[in-house]
């Protein structure tokens, strides 16, 4: 089982919560929800998160960003998935890819908001320019 974690890691570099904290601070880093709607109508979103499914993925890649040099951070429920996904962005030309550690459940772990969706299947979030506050509900 040593190549489950080869196979899962994807062509994104893994940043931990804290990490992603600070990109979407100070970088205006973009979060990409990749889960389906029984994830995210169960678990959550992150606040100003874009939620793209990941069978969309290739086609709506050019809307998540204003630039290809926007960051963009990828997430699924536990991390297991985004790396897929961040290899499906960085052949979209974006230049700065990563993956979210443990996923959604590590940024709830954390303390870190989340916020609960009327219908998953609605547009998707726009990102805005607040800032995420480290430890806050």
């Amino acid at each position: 089982m040593l190549i489950w974690p080869i196979l899962t890691k994807g062509g994104g570099t893994r940043v931990t919560v804290p990490q992603a904290t600070l990109m979407l601070n100070q970088r205006k880093a973009v979060m990409v929800d990749i889960r389906d709607d029984d994830f995210v109508n169960n678990s959550g979103m992150v606040p100003n998160a874009k939620r793209v499914a990941v069978k969309d993925l290739k086609d709506k890649a050019n809307t998540l960003a204003k630039t290809k040099e926007t960051p963009l951070i990828v997430l699924c429920q536990t991390g297991a998935r985004a790396g897929a996904a961040a290899t499906v962005l960085k052949a979209a030309g974006y230049t700065d890819v990563f993956v979210l550690d443990g996923g959604l459940n590590a940024w709830k772990e954390a303390g870190m908001p989340v916020k609960k969706v009327q219908q998953a299947g609605d547009a998707p979030v726009k990102a805005s320019q607040s800032k995420v506050k480290a430890g806050k509900k």
